[in-house]
């Protein structure tokens, strides 16, 4: 004979997993506690050459993070922007041998064409 409990285990059981999945969606810090639980389970099961690449990954993420959250440099010394009034123009500054290139490379571009006829 078949046995009859066995259908109401498994409802119940999808019932319980019905469950757990929406409180997973509507509280995202259980989702993460959970995510946080099948990282560990599979950390746990997985073999040792695995679980040094895990270990490295999990590593390299806590300092991005870290940085992310706690830069070293604060945003005031970021923000150190000249006046620009305070321009002086030099003949061979980094800044003005570029605009010259570029103004050099888009004159040869403009000689390429054929000139219009008035």
């Amino acid at each position: 004979m078949t046995d009859l409990n066995k259908p109401k285990n498994i409802y119940h059981f999808l019932y319980k997993v019905l469950i757990f999945d929406a409180i997973m969606r509507i509280t995202p810090p259980l989702s993460l506690f959970a995510v946080s639980i099948v990282a560990v389970a599979a950390y746990k099961a997985s073999p040792k050459r695995a679980k040094k690449k895990i270990k490295s990954a999990v590593f390299d993420i806590r300092k991005n993070l870290s940085d992310w959250i706690s830069p070293e440099t604060t945003p005031e010394e970021d923000t150190s922007e000249k006046d620009p009034d305070d321009y002086v123009f030099n003949e061979d500054g980094d800044l003005e041998q570029e605009v010259k290139r570029n103004m050099e490379r888009n004159d040869m571009d403009d000689k390429s064409y054929p000139p219009e006829a008035v």
